[in-house]
């Protein structure tokens, strides 16, 4: 994404999806999803912090994306 003025931040709970492997599923599928520019998920705190376009959809696609490989994922904060 070119324009950072639009960028948003989210934080999303995270149950399941916390061991190295997962994370890193979770990281590798949610990067190529339209409107994602940064995901990461911190283990410690079982969270997935998203940079993303401000589109409420694209918090969706990710909990969507978290849903269809095993784990789930809800919206605790988003700016």
């Amino acid at each position: 994404m070119n324009d950072t003025a639009a960028q948003k931040k989210a934080v999303l709970d995270l149950e399941g999806g916390t061991c190295t492997s997962c994370s890193i599923a979770i990281e590798h599928f949610g990067r190529k999803l339209t409107g994602v520019s940064e995901i990461y998920v911190d283990r410690g705190s079982s969270t997935i912090q998203l940079q993303y376009d401000g589109d409420p959809g694209t918090i969706d696609k990710i909990v969507g994306m978290v849903e269809r490989i095993g784990y789930s994922a809800a919206l605790r904060t988003a700016e």
